[in-house]
């Protein structure tokens, strides 16, 4: 299990899709602020009547608690998407597979994997809004950094509970397009219409309080305060099962 997860670590840094979204993260995360001050400043030039000002001055937190600015998260799960398909794709998972006692650890050893891949996406979109934000304004510390690094890693967990739902469509299912489906409406925000279609098909049974964006990880990731009970709950939640059931069903199929 330990070879297979250093050989998925291997072909996923390797893999010329992890470079290409990687650059594209950090880049996008580094023109973050500078666009959004010429922006700012073409707003101002043009109307008379906008009297805002850019601020001035970033703290460290707000940095850190961002790890994905800018369509960050979308790049970050194409390249997931491009990774858990791979093996299918070159056509040597029956390989890999046989060599296991369970199929399955093919599959908990990418979501293992997915662990590095998604840290290192964080990285570099910190990375890549620091030093944008830096151009621009002036970044202070503040006495929210360890707060912030709550929010860091229950973001990081919910990723991971949607890079277990990219993993049952992709590896699971064996359907490269409906993960990069999946990964364009996660990353970028685009699940509320179908959490307010659900909700609303859902109120003639539970009420008209249904919402049920309250228990969606992409919904809770981006929630401010975040909660850390329910950021737990949910991430741990929805990762376990769909987890679980993508082993299950993979053990279930024959490898081609």
């Amino acid at each position: 299990m330990v070879n297979l997860i250093r050989m998925d670590l291997y072909r996923m840094r390797k893999a010329r899709s992890f470079i290409v979204c990687l650059i594209l993260a950090f880049v996008l995360a580094l023109i973050y602020m500078p666009l959004g001050k010429l922006i700012f400043t073409l707003a101002k030039s043009l109307s008379s009547e906008f009297n805002e000002t850019f601020i001035a001055e970033m703290s460290l937190s707000n940095i850190i608690i961002n790890p994905f600015p800018m369509m960050g998260m979308m790049m970050a799960l194409l390249s997931l998407c491009y990774f858990f398909y791979a093996d299918v794709e070159n056509g040597y998972i029956k390989n890999i597979a046989g060599q296991m006692p369970l199929k399955g650890f093919t599959v908990l050893s990418k979501f293992i994997a997915a662990i590095v891949h998604n840290l290192i996406f964080a990285a570099a979109g910190i990375a890549g809004n620091l030093i944008g934000s830096m151009l621009v304004q002036k970044v202070v510390t503040d006495g929210n950094l360890l707060d912030s690094i709550r929010v860091l890693v229950l973001r990081l967990m919910l990723l991971q509970s949607i890079s277990a739902i990219l993993l049952m469509a992709v590896a699971t299912l064996r359907s490269k397009s409906l993960g990069m489906i999946l990964a364009v409406v996660f990353g970028m925000g685009l699940t509320g219409l179908i959490y307010s279609g659900i909700s609303e098909a859902l109120k003639p049974v539970f009420g008209q309080g249904t919402d049920i964006s309250g228990f969606m990880p992409d919904s809770v990731m981006g929630r401010f305060p975040l909660d850390t009970f329910k950021a737990l709950a949910v991430s741990i939640g929805w990762g376990g099962v769909f987890l679980l059931l993508a082993i299950r069903v993979f053990d279930r199929k024959d490898v081609k």
